[in-house]
């Protein structure tokens, strides 16, 4: 299993950029985790793509998150790019 914790980046498909600080596991093909994020508007729960520190990127979909709450899980799809 492979994982990465630490700041990443998401980019919306308008390329708006948000920095978060994310958690992620990766199980053979499929990875995982959630993202910690502050001021973001995650409404529409659109795919993004999520840029680490060394310019890896990889596709993730938004999950749903609580009002309350500014962690939002993140589901990859593709090769995971903290692998």
């Amino acid at each position: 299993m492979s994982r990465y914790r630490g700041p990443a980046i998401l980019i919306s498909s308008d390329g708006a950029e948000v920095e978060v600080h994310v958690d992620l596991r990766a199980k053979q093909r499929e990875w995982s985790g959630t993202a910690t994020i502050g001021d973001f508007d995650a409404t529409g729960l659109h795919d993004r793509t999520l840029r680490l520190p060394d310019g890896r990127e990889g596709q993730v979909t938004l999950g749903g998150s609580a009002a309350w709450s500014d962690i939002i899980p993140l589901v990859g799809s593709g090769p995971p790019p903290f692998a």
